[in-house]
């Protein structure tokens, strides 16, 4: 079902997300200060020295990479080099970006957490291309994981600390959201949702952290099925362009020699064959 694309040793993997001007994936580990650029052909993987922590990687349709440091939103050339071009309205010691998508506007989507897991104390934002901020939504403890309905009607949200993937009415063309409800509840037993994606089916394919899996769940709100990892810790996924392969992060984060050594893919680079899982291709 699943194999090791790169046996990375990543401390927390996260932001996987597919470049469309390199045609290979992107990933970051926040908290090993790297930003990667994987070929799946030759299997190469490149690497970026970065600040710490790293809280996700997007790039723009221009082809431009876009990452959060801290609570600065920087823009990174091919060879490495930074230009800050925002900080977050409420950044301050202590609090640091996590995870973030862009819509087809460009619309940077990004979610900014509390360092020591304060209840409630995270936001949800919009960067619009122009360098507008919007504050989108707060009360978050650990926010993660966002992505769109296929239609883009409803945005999905997620707070991994509450075990809570939300659900708002969102308009494509305004980016106005509202009536946010709670879509499902994750079972503490299940883990932890993290990152997530929606698949063609649009399906949200939620990682569970400390529940080696990804959960696919309807938009309903029920889980359909499971996809079992063999690590502890995934942390997020993104499909590539023929959709037939899912990538997912993973950490070594808060394990110990004993858990490694049982699950020694921890912190590497997985690729799950979804044609092969689901019996169809994504797009």
């Amino acid at each position: 079902m699943s194999e090791v694309a790169f046996a990375s040793q990543a401390v927390l993997g996260e932001s996987p997300v597919w470049s469309a001007s390199t045609n290979r994936l992107l990933w970051v580990d926040a908290l090993g200060a790297s930003l990667n650029l994987f070929d799946p052909i030759t299997g190469q993987n490149d690497v970026y020295a970065m600040p710490s922590p790293l809280g996700f990687i997007a790039e723009t349709s221009a082809g431009q990479w876009i990452v959060g440091t801290g609570c600065h939103v920087e823009r990174v050339s091919r060879s490495g080099d930074r230009q800050r071009i925002a900080t977050a309205p409420h950044g301050k010691v202590g609090y640091r970006f996590n995870d973030a998508t862009l819509d087809p506007f460009g619309r940077l989507w990004v979610g900014l957490m509390n360092e020591a897991l304060k209840e409630d104390s995270g936001y949800l934002y919009r960067l619009d291309p122009d360098g507008a901020w919007y504050t989108v939504d707060s009360g978050f403890t650990l926010i993660n994981g966002i992505d769109w309905s296929r239609d883009r009607s409803t945005l999905y949200v997620t707070d991994s600390r509450k075990g809570v993937i939300y659900a708002y009415d969102h308009d494509p063309l305004s980016g106005e959201v509202k009536n946010r409800r709670p879509l499902i509840l994750i079972n503490p037993h299940q883990g932890k949702p993290d990152g997530l994606t929606v698949d063609r089916e649009g399906c949200l394919l939620s990682v569970l952290f400390d529940g080696a899996a990804i959960a696919r769940i309807s938009p309903e709100g029920d889980i359909a099925s499971t996809i079992a990892l063999p690590v502890p810790r995934p942390t997020s996924c993104a499909f590539d362009v023929t959709g037939q392969h899912l990538y997912v992060t993973s950490a070594r984060l808060g394990l110990s020699k004993s858990e490694i050594a049982r699950a020694p893919a921890s912190g590497a680079l997985l690729r799950v064959n979804y044609q092969q899982v689901t019996g169809e291709y994504h797009r």
